[in-house]
């Protein structure tokens, strides 16, 4: 083969590279969800300015407004969150955490451990969400869709193939994406930064919906389930080996037998390990672990699982508080590489949150 047959085949696989790349970011989960912009935005954070990640489900950027916290300590605490975010991915996320900033502290989603793992199409929905919002082809997320296919395969042995190619190439899931009514190539080509430092301002975010608080039961076990059992270990082994400290955080919520149940095993399983958790509940308190936020059930959720912005403003208030008081996170708000990133991202939440009172008003 020649010099210029060789030119003429790196100069092919380059731009046979180049168009898969445009094409799986034209056919992914939309590019304009919170979920894509928010991990997009954390990428682009000035390396080593994260004091704390916050990894999780919908039970983190519900609850969790990180601008608030940094406007009133400083402490820059990013949250990683993903409705339902399998709990089998969260090393690889971790990973590539690892690579862009150095975390002093780990918070971890102590629900997401609760979820079950039997559903093909549920476990297969929450694991492209993942996916798709991570860097495309970074090692993290090529071995985050192997071992989807892993996890996939292995529950469901008869529908899903070993290999499943459309784990890292999104355009063999999506390539017919372009035939909805409301495709656009403007909302899927290209990275979109999130507004709001990753706090989810959905359209219930100034919904009242009224909730009975019920009683919690502390001596309820119920099993976990074996995908996240075996999940939660790898994490304790992942967390271990980087010698950094880790919180499991457990946000209010109106939890049903079996997730309190859940939730009492997983306890017992950090006791055991020696692990520091919290949650949060509206009952009398039993252990150090617990603690009550003066919440309204009347006013501060907008459904069982979830809390409003109003609850948000509450739970934020009280859990930046405890970060503050128990952990030595530093304070940024001089510093002009945080600042860029971090500063007016609040003021942009209330102003959201104020307009959206004022349409739901009218």
């Amino acid at each position: 083969m020649t010099k210029k047959q060789v030119f003429r085949c790196i100069a092919f696989v380059l731009v046979v590279g180049m168009m898969l790349v445009v094409l799986c970011d034209l056919f992914e989960l939309n590019n304009t969800s919170n979920y894509d912009k928010r991990y997009t935005t954390f990428r682009k954070l000035e390396k080593n300015t994260v004091d704390a990640v916050y990894i999780g489900t919908s039970g983190v950027d519900r609850y969790w407004i990180s601008p608030k916290a940094y406007e009133e300590y400083g402490m820059t605490v990013y949250p990683l969150a993903i409705d339902s975010m399998p709990t089998w991915l969260y090393v690889e996320v971790l990973e590539d955490v690892f690579k862009r900033q150095s975390p002093e502290l780990i918070l971890v989603d102590a629900r997401s451990f609760g979820q079950d793992n039997v559903n093909e199409t549920v476990m297969d929905t929450r694991a492209r969400r993942v996916l798709d919002a991570m860097a495309m082809f970074s090692v993290a997320r090529v071995k985050a869709g192997f071992k989807t296919m892993e996890i996939m395969h292995s529950t469901f042995e008869d529908e899903q193939p070993r290999i499943d190619l459309s784990y890292l190439f999104s355009i063999a899931k999506y390539h017919d994406k372009w035939k909805d009514d409301d495709y656009k190539v403007k909302n899927n080509l290209g990275n979109k930064e999130h507004d709001y430092g990753g706090f989810y301002i959905t359209g219930n975010s100034t919904i009242v919906e009224p909730m009975e608080p019920t009683p919690y039961k502390f001596d309820l076990y119920e099993p976990l389930d074996p995908v996240a059992e075996e999940s939660l270990y790898e994490l304790l082994d992942f967390l271990k080996e980087k010698e950094v400290e880790v919180l499991f955080v457990d946000t209010p919520q109106l939890k049903d037998d079996k997730e309190i149940g859940r939730g009492n095993t997983l306890y017992k399983i950090l006791d055991e390990k020696g692990i520091d958790y919290v949650h949060f509940l509206n009952t009398d308190p039993t252990s150090d672990a617990l603690h009550i936020i003066d919440f309204d059930y009347s006013h501060d959720f907008y459904d069982s699982p979830h809390v409003n912005y109003y609850g948000a403003e509450k739970f934020t208030d009280y859990f930046a508080k405890y970060l503050n008081d128990n952990y030595d996170l530093p304070d940024h708000r001089d510093e002009e590489s945080v600042a860029k990133d971090w500063d007016g991202k609040y003021d942009a939440i209330v102003k959201k949150i104020h307009a959206d009172e004022k349409k739901k008003n009218k």
